[in-house]
Parts: C-alpha cells; sequence; structure tokens
C-alpha cells in the first residue's frame, strides 16, 4: 500500500504537474502540496478530493491503493467539478507562464482540460463556430484525427484537426474552404495541447 502523499506525488508527475501548476489548479498552496506529498502534514479530506480532481484521478483508485477501499467496491460520483481559466490565443503558446496571473473568466468542467480558448473564425465550421469554448489539455499524446491548438514559430495560435498518414503530418481545417497544412521542415508547428471538451454559449 502507498502512502497518500507518495500516491499523490505519483499523479502530480503523471500529470507533468509542477507544485506551482497543481496549486493553481486545485486551490491548494503550493508548500501544502509539498508537505503532503513528503510525509510532513496530513491533508484534510476536501484538500485530497481538490487534488484528486486536478490530476484526473478516481476517487476508488485512490482508496483502493492507499488501502482505505477493497477493490470490488463499486464506483460513485465524485462531483468531479473544477474551474480552468479562459485565456487568450496569445497566452496559449505560454500557458504555463500564466500559472501565476489572475484570470478574468472561468468555466467548469469535469474533463481533462487545464485550459479554455474562445473559438475565433470560420475555419473548424461546422463543427466549431466562433464563439465556443474549447477546453484543451496540454499532457495528452497527440493522435490522428484529434483536434489539436498549434502554435507556429512566431508564437500565433491556431486550431485544427490532426491527420497522421504514416510520417505524414497535416493540420486539417474542417471548413472546406481552407486549404490543409502539411507539415514538414519549412513548416513548423508546435503541438499546445489536443482539445477534449467543446462547450456552447447562447448568451
Amino acid at each position: 500500500m502507498k502512502k497518500v502523499g507518495e500516491f499523490l506525488r505519483q499523479k502530480r508527475e503523471e500529470s507533468d504537474m509542477s507544485y506551482r501548476e497543481a496549486s493553481k489548479f486545485s486551490g491548494v498552496s503550493h508548500q501544502h502540496i509539498k508537505d503532503i506529498e513528503e510525509g510532513k502534514k496530513s491533508p484534510a479530506f476536501d484538500k485530497v478530493m481538490s487534488l484528486l480532481r486536478t490530476y484526473h484521478v478516481d476517487i476508488q483508485e485512490f482508496l483502493r491503493e492507499t488501502g482505505y477501499l477493497p477493490q470490488n467496491i463499486e464506483p460513485v460520483s465524485t462531483g468531479a467539478f473544477k474551474k480552468v481559466p479562459v485565456i487568450s490565443w496569445t497566452q496559449a503558446g505560454n500557458w504555463r507562464d500564466m500559472i501565476e496571473q489572475p484570470f478574468e473568466e472561468y468555466v467548469e468542467t469535469d474533463s481533462k482540460g487545464l485550459f479554455a480558448l474562445k473559438v475565433v473564425g470560420d475555419s473548424m465550421e461546422p463543427e466549431f463556430i466562433e464563439g465556443d469554448i474549447i477546453l484543451v489539455n496540454p499532457h495528452l499524446k497527440q493522435e490522428h484525427n484529434d483536434y489539436v491548438v498549434v502554435a507556429n514559430n512566431e508564437g500565433e495560435a491556431t486550431f485544427k484537426q490532426l491527420k497522421k498518414y504514416g510520417k505524414k503530418r497535416i493540420l486539417h481545417p474542417l471548413n472546406p474552404k481552407y486549404p490543409d497544412i502539411e507539415l514538414d521542415k519549412e513548416v513548423q508547428y508546435r503541438v499546445i495541447g489536443v482539445v477534449v471538451e467543446k462547450k456552447k454559449r447562447y448568451r
């Protein structure tokens, strides 16, 4: 069986989060997270739940691995909603640098998104229209047909569908009036993250 701190450290590292990033998204101070992981403090249950939601860990997994629950327990709802910031497209390429900043707008989600963006333009219509909010996770591996947010060498961000054909990688706009972008040595884009959820707003 794992100690609580050991388990939480493992999940934070698997999420590729620093202490400050985990603190930003969980609401638990980074020093308190460090003290929990090192066994210096015993966390209150609400702090544990906040960290589990941040790392997208099912409570049954936590309870089983730390010795508090038998393996055949039936799943229960964790109510795992969290607030993530809505950032600008210029901020998206450097989202880690935004961790210490306050944000003007947040959205609630139970997905694995870590930040949100408002869709601009019509290149991803009809699936995504201007004003839709997309939730992005920068830690997921990009797969064929994923919707991804990418940035070019000038730091300009864009949103496309990723197509993989062998070694060929293409950024595909859903709107047929825009051309595909084939990635090669001359056209380089850095993947910022994978889109995991879309929210629509009507007012």
